[in-house]
């Protein structure tokens, strides 16, 4: 078997595993950057736990626009909790800000609607 020819720098044969040690960490940091935007954009994306959610909630304001009921309530479901408090927008009587406040097991989100109270006077 023959020995490796040195150079000025020193032997050839130690300059390739060098080469081979730098790649696989260039590799390794590029698949690591990858895996850590693969698992953003996961955990950015809504679950469908959340889009139930805001059913619920839409389907509530509907509700409400067909029978104006500007109570505060309390809804109690088997895994969450949806809070509508009503209060008045401003100054402004005919005006109402009504809040959904969804309390799940882990977090909290709220939901804001203007809706336009009428007179029972008026025809």
């Amino acid at each position: 078997m023959e020995s490796p020819k040195p150079s000025k720098r020193g032997y050839i044969a130690a300059s390739s595993l060098i080469e081979s040690v730098i790649a696989i960490t260039i590799i390794t940091i590029c698949l690591l950057v990858a895996l850590k935007l693969y698992i953003t954009i996961l955990e950015g994306r809504p679950s469908i736990n959340n889009h139930r959610l805001k059913f619920h909630v839409d389907k509530l304001v509907a509700e409400m626009k067909l029978t104006p009921n500007f109570d505060s309530e309390l809804y109690d479901f088997k895994t969450y909790k949806i809070k509508k408090t009503v209060s008045d927008h401003g100054n402004q009587l005919h005006l109402k800000k009504v809040s959904y406040t969804i309390q799940g097991q882990s977090d909290t989100i709220t939901y804001h609607y203007l809706i336009l109270k009428e007179d029972e006077d008026q025809p």
